[in-house]
């Protein structure tokens, strides 16, 4: 018969403090947390859901399941409901304080629908990594 020899657990020690949630989150986790909140609450702002309208058309697809196409703002190609995202043209910036809340919740839920544009995941994924490669330096 083979012994089996249990491994001790690996204690990992965080560099970062875990300060909120009773000692199970740190700072930067909280208010990823409030970010992703705010943003999951303002989902289906009217103003966006006016930009997404403004940049649809019926279906030219022979997908007769498929009813509306959007077009993306930077390549003008037409996607799916699935392969687009509603991008703030002006960033809402980061959340990383109390003091960010209110900066963060003006820029997130803007009234001009003007200030919203529709981009394939593609061209939004660049235009976000493009934005915090130019907030890194």
């Amino acid at each position: 018969m083979k012994k089996t020899v249990k491994k001790k657990p690996i204690k990992r020690v965080s560099k970062v403090p875990k300060t909120r949630n009773a000692g199970t989150m740190t700072e930067s986790q909280y208010f990823s947390k409030i970010r992703s909140a705010l943003r999951n609450a303002f989902r289906y702002w009217s103003p966006m859901q006016l930009a997404l309208k403004k940049a649809s058309r019926p279906s030219q697809s022979l997908n007769k399941r498929l009813k509306t196409e959007y077009q993306c703002a930077k390549c003008k190609n037409w996607f799916k409901r699935a392969d687009v995202e509603i991008d703030h043209i002006s960033e809402c910036g980061s959340l990383k304080c109390y003091d960010d809340i209110v900066g963060f919740i003006q820029r997130l839920t803007v009234e001009d629908v003007n200030m919203y544009q529709i981009l394939c995941k593609p061209d939004h994924k660049e235009k976000t990594n493009n934005y915090l490669n130019e907030k890194t330096k």
